[in-house]
């Protein structure tokens, strides 16, 4: 992704970004725009957005150390120093155990723009001219960009819960350049450092970014980066792009600069390769010193050296631009390159005419709308705006557009119909008024209907969830008698000689006896699901023959596995596929066509061949009454699944979905498992075998639901280390190489590639040194390291023309051990890991499909069962799911080591303070990433979509609307010069919130409150909190008022646009309060059926139904949707309006089992208005 974003703090903002730039440019603007290229440093940042006249700063300006400090760190006005909003805050108290944290305010986001690298490689050999517009290109690019987030993404959000998303006038962002990697290689980025501070459109008030849908489109703007990014160098050079592989092994394929080579890109792009020069230099240190060349395995141990040497956070004092050049033109002419010839093969060679968005017809944007759909539909579930444009971006990458505008048009377009061709999941719920103001209109809907928030899925998704679910009631499947199954299951004995516990016979039981078509079993890590999948398999087979189970799982090493447990034929879900329906089978099927067409003179041949191809189709086809299995079931897709399921019933046979929902989901669509599951349609394991230690068990269940305070065990159990991430890394390193001397089991889990790639070559140094690997003779991988005799390897991809001596083909994933010296072509002969068995792999695939295989990714180590287990995790690095897989693969332990900084990344920590350890198990435990599916988000945004509490929210924002222009309208009455005066005040939204209850409880003393406090101030600052003030003692000194209803208050106001906004709201509340009414009476819910309890029989009807009805109006206001309580949990003492409601609707309910003839009236009497709000937010420059 050529576009990051992360949070800047307000204690630290910008430091590392100005230190960075020309000293003395911070005291003086440049005289010269170029005069970086001769000197030390980047240049001044320059201000931009079209905020920037609510700080009184100009597009371009220079950013100077005084002007970001009060922007970014303090959040105030340069000049003035008046503080914009709220001002930032730092400490607060976490509620949970009362323990205090700190939290640092967010000053701004730092959105990173970094060019495809080779950009940057045409961008570093080019002479000056050249460098410069590259350098415009890429500015340009940028600021369309942010133009383009201004457009669709920056907003802020205001009422309660943020109910409403309201426009701005634009960004307050500064731009810095930088020219290099930490690791010295050309990389052209800019810091695009928006402030956390924006002004409504509405009224000019400062607030805060909406920060969440700005995280979503964060994907979108990359992709639209690249786009506008290569039209503006096509536009300027004349240059062309084209598609390439990826040079890391699994990623995918992007757009680089016809021109610039695969060599070129690799010199400039790995690490490896300023570790080499390190490790030359090192060498010949060495030589010279010692008068001759060091053995292989001292020139390993002056490679770990160099690693570590190399590894150090970057240079804050960067050298010239020109300096930097010729560096980089040396390194491109020892590859054999002349820098000049590289440029002109790269420029001037375009002859494609650029588009506008004129010239795009419907019937193409409608096919590419379709593309678009379709491929967003095969990743994901769901999907929303955000979604659609990046996949719109990237399926127009090949097209160069005229202008920026002309590339928004284009994709905009296509987006629109892409999205009109998805299935809406949460519809537009107001009608948009006519000439709707700022303050109730954004993005072309009402501020309660944001268009990023939209969601959508396919007609064929909703289907193939409803087929595969439909699955599970039909009843025609096979089975086992229960007696039989019974019969079997108790007497049933594991190789290992133990039998089932409990848990595993009921789910077995279950499954064998059921005869449902389709069933599931879902259990958590150590659950002994491969035990019960043994079982059933045993009994299965009992009843209906050997070879009646077999086995499919989501890769083909896990398939290998499931076979060797089972004694089953197993297969990955997609080669069966493939085979069963997809190309494999219709290629059979072309080839039989042709057969069949043979004359008859030929007709023993061509049966001969018929029969064959007969017989290879039928064995990818499942047979009546067979079982099969699918283990690791949450990594299949949907769409995989609905097409097993259509295999399995149209055969006959049975399906059997195994897994666990909380570990790895699928890489398409999927949730399937995991829907069911929650569903009540799975049956599920509940006791945990695998850990030694009693504790552990319960202790990764909490795990497995995110709960934190488990953290405490682990660290008490000393399962926890932290620090900084050299150390947990070596510290993880030894303790993983400790267990494997002592005749241990154990993985080493890294959280990304780069960490893995470092433990593998600490770990394959160590083994030199030890002897048991020789360094003199070594290939090369894929990850750029170099492996010998003794070295473990790793297969990364799958090769079926690859097969041992055993017959088996090269899985992804298997691991072997080089047995002999490599030869002199670089073919190696390998020994595998676990069967033993020798392959023989070439110079090819160890370059590109092969690595060091001791360390490993948490994806990869699911389904691994070792003594012990070490996890080093990184910030941002992983989710909830895969940690959890990490934290439960050992038996006797299982370890985190928390890397509280990471000098890895390639720019230093620019935020602000380091996240402590508990932060950083805190985040990775709330990331959940297990995607759920299209029914379930439809029904989640069913559920919420008009919410009793929700609506009230709505209200209240439309009734603050109101208050204040009534307010406005009084105040001008009586001092018209003090209004604009009072409305920038920051207590301005206290003063309507309390205005509004004022005159809800009396008008004419509130009219006379004001009057007074205008005309009296005293010698207060803040005028407007004077009049708030004497506004709330006299509401406080009245007589006890309910808060105005919904339905009841009378607002007052001129504008036709809220008038009508006040009433849709209200339509939607009666519409809302009645529908929980029915569904109460008629569903009969757990609570409706405890209040009938506390009731008894003898309330009469009508009486019974108001009840009922008070109580669900209760429900709905505040999200009780579990608890049985008819009033729900005691409120926390903070939600005084809660308790005031939930304590009348208790006298209610307590005058009804006093006196069941009593009139209802006389109960609610005593209970506030039906529709009871929180708090009155403000409404003013405090947000």
């Amino acid at each position: 992704m050529t576009v990051s974003l992360s949070r800047l703090t307000a204690t630290a903002g910008l430091k590392y970004l100005l230190k960075t730039t020309m000293q003395d440019d911070l005291i003086k603007p440049l005289g010269d725009s170029t005069s970086y290229y001769v000197k030390a440093g980047t240049p001044q940042g320059q201000w931009l957005g079209r905020g920037l006249n609510g700080i009184d700063r100009k597009l371009l300006q220079p950013v100077t150390k005084p002007d970001a400090k009060a922007v970014f760190s303090l959040g105030q006005h340069p000049d003035t120093q008046t503080v914009l909003g709220r001002p930032h805050g730092q400490t607060t108290v976490a509620h949970r155990n009362g323990e205090e944290q700190q939290r640092h305010a967010v000053a701004g986001f730092d959105l990173t723009f970094s060019v495809p690298k080779s950009v940057s490689v045409l961008w570093a050999l080019a002479d000056k001219d050249i460098q410069q517009q590259v350098l415009a290109a890429h500015h340009r690019a940028v600021e369309s960009v942010l133009a383009w987030l201004e457009d669709q993404v920056l907003h802020t959000r205001t009422g309660r819960n943020g109910v409403a998303h309201v426009g701005t006038k634009g960004a307050v962002a500064a731009a810095f350049d930088h020219w290099e990697s930490r690791a010295g290689d050309p990389q052209l980025h800019t810091h695009l450092v928006v402030a956390n501070r924006v002004q409504r459109r509405s009224d000019g008030a400062w607030t805060t970014v909406d920060s969440r849908t700005l995280y979503k489109a964060v994907v979108a703007a990359s992709e639209h980066y690249n786009g506008l990014l290569l039209d503006e160098l096509q536009r300027l050079l004349g240059t062309e792009a084209d598609f390439r592989p990826n040079i890391d092994v699994g990623r995918n394929s992007g757009l680089e600069l016809t021109g610039i080579t695969e060599e070129l890109i690799r010199e400039f792009s790995n690490r490896s390769r300023l570790i080499n020069a390190e490790t030359d230099r090192l060498v010949q240190l060495s030589t010279s010193e010692h008068r001759r060349k060091p053995s292989a395995t001292t020139v390993t141990k002056l490679r770990q050296i160099a690693t570590l040497s190399t590894r150090q956070p970057k240079d804050e004092s960067p050298r010239p631009l020109m300096e930097l050049r010729a560096g980089w033109q040396q390194r491109a002419i020892a590859t054999g390159q002349n820098p000049r010839t590289v440029i002109e093969n790269t420029i001037q060679r375009s002859r494609q005419r650029p588009v506008r968005s004129s010239d795009i017809s419907l019937k193409w944007n409608d096919a590419v709308a379709t593309m678009v759909r379709d491929g967003v539909a095969q990743r994901r579930a769901t999907w929303n705006r955000w979604n659609l444009l990046a996949e719109a971006e990237r399926i127009c990458a090949g097209i160069r557009c005229q202008t920026p505008e002309d590339r928004r048009r284009l994709i905009d377009s296509v987006t629109v119909a892409a999205a009109s061709q998805s299935v809406s999941l949460n519809d537009t719920r107001y009608r948009l008024p006519v000439n709707a103001a700022d303050d109730l209109e954004y993005a072309g809907h009402t501020v309660f209907d944001f268009p990023g928030a939209r969601l959508y899925t396919d007609a064929s998704t909703l289907a193939n969830e409803q087929f595969v679910l439909d699955a599970r009631h039909d009843t025609g499947g096979p089975t086992v008698h229960a007696a039989v199954a019974i019969d079997q299951l108790v007497s049933y004995r594991h190789r290992a000689g133990y039998g089932l516990a409990p848990d595993q016979l009921a789910a077995a039981e279950s499954v064998l006896a059921s005869g449902d078509r389709l069933d599931a079993i879902v259990g958590p890590a150590g659950a002994g699901k491969t035990t019960t999948m043994a079982a059933i398999k045993a009994v299965w087979e009992y009843a209906h023959g050997e070879g009646s189970v077999v086995g499919l799982a989501p890769a083909a090493a896990s398939a290998e596995v499931l076979a060797k447990e089972l004694g089953i034929t197993a297969e990955n879900v997609a080669k069966w596929l493939y085979e069963s329906v997809g190309q494999g089978a219709s290629n059979r099927a072309d080839r039989f066509h042709t057969l069949e067409s043979i004359p008859r003179t030929s007709h023993t041949a061509a049966a001969a061949q018929l029969a064959a191809l007969s017989l290879q189709q039928s064995l990818w086809q499942f047979r009546k009454d067979q079982l099969v299995i699918i283990d690791e079931a949450s990594m299949i897709s949907t769409i995989q699944l609905a097409g097993l399921v259509h295999q399995v019933r149209d055969a006959g046979a049975k399906l059997l979905l195994v897994g666990d929902p909380a570990q790895l989901d699928a890489i398409d669509a999927g949730g399937m498992l995991g829907w069911m599951h929650r569903d009540g349609k799975a049956v599920e394991l509940t006791t945990i075998h695998r850990f030694s230690h009693s504790w552990e068990g319960p202790a990764s269940l909490q795990l497995r639901e995110g709960i934190i305070d488990v953290v405490d065990l682990y660290t008490t159990q000393e399962r926890i280390q932290h620090g900084d991430y050299t150390d947990m890394v070596e510290n993880a390193y030894r303790r993983w190489s400790a267990d494997l001397r002592s005749g241990k089991s154990s993985i080493l889990i890294a959280p990304d590639n780069e960490t893995v790639t470092t433990l593998n070559e600490r770990a394959h140094a160590e083994l030199v040194e030890s002897g048991f690997v020789d360094a003199e003779y070594t290939v090369i991988l894929a990850d750029a390291l170099t492996a010998g005799r003794g070295d473990t390897i790793i297969a990364r991809k799958n090769n079926r023309r690859l097969i041992d001596s055993n017959g088996e083909y090269l899985r992804n994933g298997t691991l072997l051990r080089i047995s002999k010296r490599p030869h002199r072509d670089g073919t190696i002969t390998a020994r595998r890991v676990d069967t033993g068995a020798t392959i023989s792999l070439s110079h090819v695939y160890l370059g590109t499909s092969a690595e060091l295989g001791y360390a490993t990714t948490a994806h990869r180590s699911q389904g691994i069962t070792v003594d012990t287990s070490h996890i080093v995790l990184t910030q941002g690095c992983l989710t909830r799911e895969l940690f959890y897989v990490g934290m439960t693969r050992g038996r006797n332990s299982n370890t985190a080591y928390v890397c509280e900084s990471n000098p890895a990344l390639d720019e230093p920590q620019a935020g602000g303070p380091t996240a402590s350890w508990r932060q950083i198990l805190g985040e990775v435990l709330a990331a959940e990433g297990a995607e759920r599916t299209a029914h379930e988000v439809r029904a989640a945004e069913i559920a919420k979509g008009d919410t009793l509490q929700r609506l009230a929210a709505e209200y209240d924002y439309l009734a603050q609307l109101a208050a204040a222009e009534n307010l406005t309208s009084a105040i001008s009455k009586v001092m018209p010069d003090v209004v604009t005066h009072l409305q920038e005040s920051p207590s301005w939204g206290a003063g309507v919130a309390t205005w509004r209850r004022a005159i809800a409880s009396n008008p004419s003393a509130a009219q006379r409150v004001l009057e007074g406090a205008l005309r009296h101030p005293g010698d207060a600052q803040d005028h407007m909190a004077v009049v708030q003030a004497r506004l709330r003692q006299a509401v406080s000194n009245g007589p006890l008022e309910a808060s105005p209803d919904v339905l009841d208050e009378r607002l007052f106001t001129e504008h036709a646009d809220l008038a009508d906004m006040i009433s849709q709201v209200r339509t939607r509340t009666i519409n809302r309060r009645d529908r929980v009414t029915r569904e109460a009476l008629s569903v009969g819910a757990p609570w409706v059926n405890e209040l009938e309890t506390i009731l008894g029989h003898t309330v009469r009807t009508d009486r019974w139904a108001t009840a009922v009805r008070e109580v669900a109006i209760f429900r709905d206001c505040w999200e009780i949707t579990t608890s049985t309580d008819p009033l729900g949990p005691v409120p926390a003492s903070y939600e005084w309006e809660q308790s005031e409601q939930r304590a009348s609707l208790q006298r209610l309910i307590q005058s009804l089992m006093e006196d069941p003839s009593n009139s209802l009236e006389q109960g609610v009497a005593a209970l506030p208005a039906p529709i009871v709000r929180q708090p009155l937010i403000h409404v003013g420059p405090t947000l």
